[in-house]
């Protein structure tokens, strides 16, 4: 995207085009939303108009004749689509994890054959999981061994979004019998070509997004032919592992956009509510509340943006900050929603009412945290980095810290992601969180004061422990200390975007309560005893109302909904 104002006007096109999901004749309503969902069906027709805008062009590189050039656009594209559906935003976000495989190592014929068959608006499955394993898919059983010009594949694949609606399946097999880390491949299927062999299992029933066709499929000596090899042969987990970098920083738009429909609706019931001669919302308790909310929102969608665009800046460093972000955001997005079934109260579980919108998105919102690594998977990422992460702290070189303002000015250029520079490991200190030493901005210098004194703190148990051969980074408190370390990330984030968009902050309503509310609210999990000031609470919820009455999305950037 070539500058910020053309990313705001491709995202109210796309808004305009979709239309305002509460009003039945959109062709993304919530109401047919609930009756696919009913149904236990995909809601076709919303996909096919969505496709028909052209999304898939934006899941198709620049250099492939598409137009996905960075992932903030992918970001808040998947965000509009979520917001009116969850089920139908994973299914059009299935393609693109699907394909990076190949984006990232196939050869020229291949990227070539999926671009044709994004073109027929074709939805290519991505199968790495087996019942027997889990996350664990160093432990993963289906085989593919060579044979005359090709391969031969065997084994179970379990639980596989599109597995058997899917048109094409990209696969991690095991190639060498021992696997390791060298042993395992991916081959790219076509059904199409599939002679025998290939047998779809059942639908597994879901307790949320009940319309997708998450199943599976066996495989009995199905032949492949030699090109269906993706990158070298034994570079299958490493090929997958870089996919999964980009994959877990996009499911942020899946909870982000999904959280947003959920306040809206509980501000929206709030407003409507006559309780005790007056409504809802103006009972202290459940605007304070709301409030809350919706900062904690703007952090996670600040925080989300924030790594979507330093994706583009710092490619090396994507396997730890999507990590973070795959982690937290699910977590803050299900508590939002989870704060807002309080002040829904019954029509929070209640699936014939106007409202009935909630109980889908509470049952849906709680699949993403599974999703490419489970969160406890991503903790575990985080929790292995937190001792190198301390000892490098103030190694970052000033040239790294002068492109945090290609990261969160929205003003500067978003570079090209460069997919070839993705890394398995980050080998540096966390650039986002290094530029806390040397951020300087005279409004909110207490703040930025107080997550340096956590970040320090946080920095010393971690050592302290390691010299006391007490630091395991599988144990909980391993995994306690990390989730700490996101929430600092998290502060980190906010905090850049402020100082970096001051004038777009006050312009736009949000001005400095909203920096100070969310960093008291990211201290308050840090430190429980930190006090969380009603007014700004009182500032916060009438900056929301604002919001709702103005047709805005709940975001750190001025988008208009369709009314």
């Amino acid at each position: 995207m070539s500058a910020y104002h053309d990313l705001l006007q491709l995202i109210h096109s796309f808004e305009n085009y979709l239309g305002n999901p509460e009003k039945q004749d959109s062709p993304l309503n919530f109401q047919e939303s609930v009756q696919h969902d009913e149904q236990e069906q995909l809601a076709w027709k919303q996909i096919k108009w969505i496709q028909q805008w052209g999304f898939m062009d934006y899941l198709i590189p620049q250099s492939l004749g598409g137009r996905f050039a960075a992932l903030d656009v992918g970001y808040f594209l998947v965000k509009s689509i979520c917001r009116r559906d969850l089920t139908t935003g994973i299914a059009l976000g299935l393609p693109f994890l699907g394909a990076l495989p190949l984006w990232i190592a196939g050869n020229a014929q291949q990227k070539q054959a999926l671009v044709a068959s994004f073109r027929r608006d074709e939805i290519t499955a991505c199968a790495l999981t087996e019942e027997e394993h889990g996350s664990d898919i160093m432990a993963n059983k289906v085989t593919a061994h060579p044979c005359n010009n090709g391969w031969e594949l065997s084994g179970r694949k379990w639980c596989i979004n599109f597995a058997t609606q899917g048109q094409n399946i990209t696969l991690l097999c095991r190639t060498h019998e021992r696997g390791g880390p060298l042993g395992f491949s991916v081959f790219f299927l076509d059904k199409s070509k599939i002679q025998s062999g290939f047998m779809p299992t059942p639908k597994l029933p879901t307790h949320g997004v009940r319309g997708l066709d998450i199943s599976g499929f066996s495989l009995e000596q199905v032949f492949l032919p030699q090109d269906a090899l993706v990158g070298d042969k034994q570079r299958g987990l490493e090929i997958i592992y870089k996919t999964l970098q980009v994959s877990r920083t996009l499911c942020a738009s899946f909870s982000v956009g999904t959280a947003d429909t959920a306040l809206r609706l509980a501000l929206s019931f709030s407003l409507q509510r006559q309780l005790y001669g007056k409504t809802a919302y103006e009972i202290p308790v459940v605007k304070q509340r709301l409030a809350e909310q919706f900062t904690q929102l703007l952090i996670a969608d600040c925080t989300a943006l924030a790594v979507a665009r330093a994706s583009s800046v710092r490619p090396e460093q994507l396997s730890f900050w999507s990590a973070i972000i795959k982690f937290l955001i699910p977590k803050i997005t299900e508590g939002v929603v989870d704060e807002c079934s309080i002040v829904m109260g019954a029509r929070a579980y209640l699936r014939t009412t106007e409202w009935s919108m909630f109980q889908k998105i509470r049952r849906d919102i709680s699949v993403i945290g599974l999703f490419d690594g489970s969160s406890q998977v991503n903790l575990s990422v985080i929790a292995g980095s937190l001792l190198p992460q301390a000892r490098m702290r103030g190694s970052c070189l000033p040239s790294q810290l002068q492109q945090l303002e290609h990261i969160f000015n929205l003003d500067c250029m978003c570079p090209e992601f460069s997919l070839e520079r993705l890394s398995l490991f980050s080998h540096a200190e966390d650039d986002i969180l290094a530029g806390l030493s040397v951020l300087k901005s005279k409004q909110i210098n207490p703040l930025i004061k107080a997550i340096r004194v956590e970040l320090k703190r946080l920095d010393r148990e971690i050592v302290a422990l390691q010299e006391q051969k007490q630091f395991d980074p599988r144990s909980l408190a391993a995994f306690r200390l990390a989730e700490q370390y996101c929430w600092i990330f998290a502060a980190s984030c906010c905090l850049h975007f402020w100082h970096f968009n001051q004038q777009l902050m006050t312009k736009e309503l949000l001005g400095i309560d909203w920096i100070h509310l969310a960093i008291q609210l990211i201290l308050n999990k840090l430190n429980s005893y930190s006090s969380i000031n009603d007014r700004l609470q009182e500032s916060m919820a009438d900056c929301l109302s604002q919001f709702y009455e103005q047709h805005r999305l709940f975001s750190v950037i001025p988008i208009t909904i369709p009314a």
